[in-house]
């Protein structure tokens, strides 16, 4: 008798509602003990072919999301992978461009300082400098005070300044 009465309430509920905004849809009009056993929605959706389309659009939709981070999480793993690549070959690079300056370094460390002198004031301000501030402190003073004043104060003030002196060759 309950289920009854409250049935009754149901569909006069919807009837009202109908009036003010439309007829309810089918899963609303459904009386309550169209449900499972279990009252689980699955069951009550039977009816409602729209209910199933959706889900069904749902799962799809869910399946293609998992696919795409999938294939995302692939292509970040490839990338991380050259990432790494490429800043081991540059610090290969850079090994090898540390390596070449110190054996122009040590070139120039065997020469008298009147030759250094004459060879160093030729070359560009980066490069002299950068062989400059990696020689010995005794060599490379004895260097610029064989030097013309003026460039041995410009590539005084470029070895002085941070970042002018990059890691010879610049190749």
């Amino acid at each position: 008798m309950y289920l009854f009465r409250m049935a009754c309430r149901a569909s006069a509920v919807a009837a009202m509602l109908a009036v003010f905004i439309g007829p309810a849809p089918a899963v609303m009009a459904a009386p309550p003990d169209a449900a499972g056993k279990d009252g689980s929605v699955q069951e009550r959706g039977k009816g409602a072919p729209g209910m199933a389309e959706r889900e069904r659009a749902f799962k799809a939709e869910e399946e293609r999301l998992l696919a795409l981070r999938k294939e995302i999480d692939e292509k970040i793993a490839r990338y991380e992978k050259l990432v790494g690549q490429v800043q081991e070959k540059e610090k290969k690079k850079q090994n090898e461009a540390n390596a070449r300056t110190d054996r122009i370094v040590q070139l120039y460390e065997g020469m008298p300082p009147e030759g250094a002198a004459a060879r160093i004031a030729a070359l560009d301000d980066g490069t002299a400098a950068t062989i400059l501030s990696r020689m010995k402190s005794r060599k490379a003073s004895a260097v610029l005070s064989l030097m013309e004043p003026k460039r041995a104060a410009i590539l005084t003030r470029k070895m002085a300044s941070p970042g002018d002196v990059k890691n010879f060759p610049s190749e």
